[in-house]
């Protein structure tokens, strides 16, 4: 065998272990990139099936705010009602005055619910979502997420959406991540709008108003500028949007919840204002 032939040989067996060393690379690739998937799957039916589970798990029953009360999940602290409206003998449902809340409390986590106690209650916050055309559901689920993506610290205890459906996120008895350094003495209500210019729509509006004079009178507060603020009120920040760059607008909001209170003193009073679902 002359030398040619053994160097075609050694090129030969070079090439095929070049081969071999390449398969067997893109083998482990294809096995760890497979891996990766799987784990990635599999996370992601866990994370499914428990929030089928946690849904499932919430009954259709409609209750009533006196019944709701007595529950383990305490939306409203005991310590916080005040006499006048705990004692009210009136109904609601006389009046036809009424506020359903559909109740979807965040599991408990560091980044939306901290689960930090509320204890004081000095004014209630209106904020907008800042994501335009987005429901009610959809931004409850965006704080529900935090938990796992981590990204931020936010939450609200009612969001009210673009029908005036009203989803209650946090009891209030706990504080939630809203409103800066107010979190502690406040009551955040997030509001959903339909496009950039932040307004809201008359059904959004009539929620916020009814919710925002049950509130006040629940926790025996008087309608004014230092009980009815904006999230701008405290940092400065542009939100709600529309309220800040429209003062007027702002101003007769405002004057909507004071006319209401006047207006349905003794049915916000009573414990059928507020229906929830659960």
């Amino acid at each position: 065998m002359d030398e040619e032939e053994i160097s075609i040989k050694r090129k030969r067996r070079k090439k095929r272990r070049r081969r071999r060393i390449l398969i067997r690379l893109v083998t482990w690739i294809i096995l760890v990139l497979a891996l990766i998937g799987l784990i990635t799957v599999v996370s992601l039916v866990v994370y499914g099936i428990s929030r089928l589970v946690n849904r499932s798990s919430q009954s259709s029953e409609v209750r009533t705010g006196a019944e709701v009360l007595e529950s383990t999940e305490l939306p409203f602290p005991d310590a916080t009602i005040p006499k006048a409206a705990a004692d009210s003998s009136k109904t609601a449902s006389a009046s036809g005055q009424h506020l359903e809340i559909d109740l979807q409390m965040l599991t408990k986590n560091p980044y939306s619910r901290p689960g930090r106690p509320l204890n004081t209650v000095n004014a209630v916050v209106i904020h907008y979502t800042a994501s335009p055309g987005g429901t009610a559901a959809q931004n409850r689920e965006y704080f529900e997420d935090l938990r796992i993506l981590k990204t931020t610290k936010a939450s609200s205890h009612f969001i009210v959406g673009l029908e005036g459906e009203v989803v209650q996120c946090i009891p209030t008895r706990e504080i939630a991540y809203a409103s800066n350094n107010r979190n502690d003495d406040t009551v955040a209500i997030e509001c959903c709008h339909k496009d950039e210019s932040g307004k809201f729509n008359d059904s959004t509006l009539d929620s916020m108003k009814k919710l925002t004079a049950w509130l006040l009178v629940r926790y025996g507060l008087e309608a004014n500028d230092e009980t009815i603020i904006r999230h701008y009120d405290v940092s400065g920040k542009l939100c709600p949007k529309y309220f800040v760059e429209h003062e007027d607008e702002w101003k007769k909001f405002k004057n909507s919840v004071a006319d209401y209170i006047e207006k349905n003193k003794e049915a916000l009073k009573a414990e059928d204002y507020l229906i929830f679902n659960q």
